[in-house]
Formats: C-alpha cells, sequence, structure tokens
C-alpha cells in the first residue's frame, strides 16, 4: 500500500523570533530535512501546507515534488485547520503520516517500525500513534476513519481534540527525535547537534570541505560520481521498501575520500568529521575502502557507499571488476580483493532483485 505524507508549516515561528523552516540543519533548511524523513521511509506523495512567508516557503521547496496547499487565515486558525485543508486536498489516501514542519529528524529506523506495523492493525483502527518514553510522538498515522473523524470533528481541543475521538493503537518507539521539535532556540540548538551526530550534509557543506582540505579538483570528481551514485541507489531502495538515510549516503560518498592523498585517509577524514561533531558520516568514511564483514544485506547505509565507491573509477561507472584489475597487479592480498569482489556482485545481484534495476 501507498502511504502519502502531510506536513503542516503554516505558522507564523514567533517564539523562535525567526522563519523556522529556513534556519539550517547539516546546511538544509529545516523544511527540507522534515521531508528527508518522510522521503527515508520511502514516502514520495507529500503535501506541505503553507501560510506565514508563502512565497519564501515555494522558493525552498522548489527543488522539491511535493504538493503545496496555502492556508490563507493561518494567523487566525490553528494547525488542525492545516491539517484539514492538507486532507482534503488528497486523494483517497490509504494513510496519511503527518508531521509539523519543524519536527525534522525521525530515523528511518523508527519510520520503519511505524510502517511495519501499519500491517499488523486492527479492524477499524483509525489512527497509529507512536508513544516515546510515556508521551505521544511522530509521526502519527491517519487511516482513511480517521481522516474522515478529523474532517468532521467539531469538538475542542483542537488536533489533539480530534485524535481523541479516534480509535487509536500506539507503538512504542525509541528515538528522542520522535519528540524533538523546535519551539525556541535551545530546542533548535539541540537540534543542531542532534542533526550532526545522526545525519548527513548538504552538498554545499561538503564541497566547503574540500576547500578546507585543499582536495584536488579530480579527487572532487571522483567523490561527487560515488555520492550521486550512492544516493540514487539508496533512493531506488526506499521506493521499494526500505527506510534509509539517502542523504547520509550521498554525502558519505561526497566524503569518503575527503583526505585521499594522506597516509591513513580514511581514519583522517574520520578524526576530521568527527572534531566537527558529524559522528554518522565519520562512521562511513571510515569503514568505506573495504567491507571489514560480509553485510546482511545491501540496505545499509555503510555498505551502499562502500559499494558505490567500488562501481566509481575517477568518474566513471565501472564493474567491480574493472575496478579490481588493477589491484590485482600490485595488492598483496589478493584474497581480500577476491572477497570482496564476491561481496560487491552479491550486493549488486541483491539490488536489481529489489528494485528491478541493474548496477
Amino acid at each position: 500500500m501507498k502511504y502519502q505524507g502531510l506536513i503542516a508549516a503554516a505558522g507564523l515561528s514567533s517564539r523562535m523570533g525567526a522563519f523556522k523552516p529556513s534556519m539550517e540543519l547539516n546546511g538544509f533548511p529545516m523544511i527540507q530535512m522534515t521531508l528527508q524523513s518522510l522521503k527515508n521511509a520511502g514516502i514520495r506523495e507529500i503535501t506541505v501546507v503553507t501560510g506565514h512567508r508563502a512565497e519564501e516557503m515555494e522558493q525552498l521547496l522548489a527543488p522539491e515534488n511535493v504538493r503545496l496547499v496555502h492556508n490563507a487565515s493561518y494567523r487566525e486558525t490553528d494547525m488542525l485547520a492545516s491539517i484539514r485543508l492538507g486532507l482534503r486536498s488528497l486523494k483517497e489516501p490509504a494513510g496519511v503520516f503527518f508531521l509539523p514542519g519543524d519536527l525534522p529528524l525521525i530515523s528511518p529506523g523508527s519510520m520503519r517500525q511505524v510502517r511495519d506495523r501499519l500491517g499488523r492493525l486492527s479492524d477499524g483502527t483509525d489512527v497509529l500513534v507512536p508513544m516515546t518514553g510515556g508521551q505521544t510522538s511522530h509521526p502519527p498515522v491517519l487511516l482513511p476513519g480517521g481522516i474522515e473523524k478529523v474532517l468532521r470533528y467539531a469538538g475542542e481541543g483542537g488536533l489533539k481534540g480530534a485524535f481523541s475521538s479516534m480509535q487509536a493503537e500506539y507503538i512504542e518507539i525509541e528515538d528522542a527525535a520522535t519528540l524533538a521539535d523546535a519551539d525556541v532556540r535551545g530546542d533548535f540548538s539541540r537540534l543542531i547537534s542532534y542533526a550532526k551526530e545522526h545525519r548527513g550534509v548538504s552538498l554545499k557543506l561538503c564541497k566547503d570541505w574540500y576547500r578546507e582540505a585543499d582536495l584536488p579538483s579530480h579527487i572532487q570528481a571522483h567523490c561527487l560520481a560515488v555520492g550521486e551514485l550512492a544516493g540514487w541507489m539508496a533512493e531506488r531502495l526506499t521506493e521499494h521498501g526500505a527506510c534509509l538515510d539517502t542523504e547520509l549516503c550521498r554525502s558519505g560518498g561526497y566524503l569518503h575520500d575527503l583526505f585521499r592523498l594522506s597516509k591513513d585517509h580514511e581514519a583522517k577524514a574520520g578524526a576530521f568529521l568527527r572534531e566537527k561533531g558529524y559522528l554518522a558520516l565519520a562512521k562511513i568514511v571510515e569503514g568505506h575502502h573495504s567491507f571489514s564483514r560480509e553485510p546482511e544485506t545491501v540496505c545499509e547505509e555503510c555498505t551502499i557507499v562502500c559499494l558505490a565507491d567500488k562501481l566509481i573509477q575517477e568518474d566513471r561507472r565501472v564493474t567491480p571488476r574493472e575496478r579490481y584489475q588493477k589491484a590485482f597487479t600490485y595488492h598483496p592480498v589478493k584474497e581480500r580483493i577476491l572477497r570482496d569482489l564476491k561481496i560487491c556482485e552479491k550486493l549488486m545481484e541483491e539490488f536489481e532483485v529489489i528494485t528491478g534495476e541493474k548496477l
């Protein structure tokens, strides 16, 4: 079943004192990272309800393939009104994942838990509600019955009141990001730290680091090609059921050879990123050179970047056998090369089975 996404981002951002959707996390506007949370779960049909500074929102979302719905009464109405506008614009959704625009960092693993539970709901369930640490969290998923109840609800209490009228099921999720919104500056500071630790970064930030590392242009070209391939692979896999951080894969590829000309370049790049607080990225660049173990599946961020690197020579696509041909002539441990080659071919077969596309 194909689920849709709905993001409410019409508010004034009055408590923040700045326009929240445009505030940057890891080089991305916050609203784009909220979209990423949904796209990482394979959700492609996404509606964003705008209000305050709608034209600016349109510019921020121009690179994204999303539907925009404008709440012209955003100053006088609450989030429930925005959600209703968004829901009315949808065509017979099987269910709707809902997120506020300022809740951008839900992990792919949490999205997978929610999505998997949707296949095991009791008949008549209106909404699936995540719980974290005893609190209701995100993303709630409205089923068709719940959508109708939101649209008909005439009581008090806004969105919370509408949810209280529904038949709900609950799922426990251990993910602090399911509660991590950004109402005030202190909230946003915590989001900055969390994003650095767990998520990917923008191309602009990667290019800033190329300059800081004085990375030669031909190695930059290789990194960019690996990143584009890794991001494409992750996108295809999420479209066919995987839950992956696509931008972590993409930027992991962009940065994997950041210090390629240095001795122990993987460790040096990892140390560089760890010092800046980007821990998930550091883990990927530290492990990209070879498969430290045989991966259980291609559907892992580290595995995707490692495989993408084996399919790019300089800045062009090659087969793994082409990529390793030169290594056979000088590498003293040919057994490891043969092992990696066998792993690559197995992962490529799995990718084709999942997506129907050859690598």
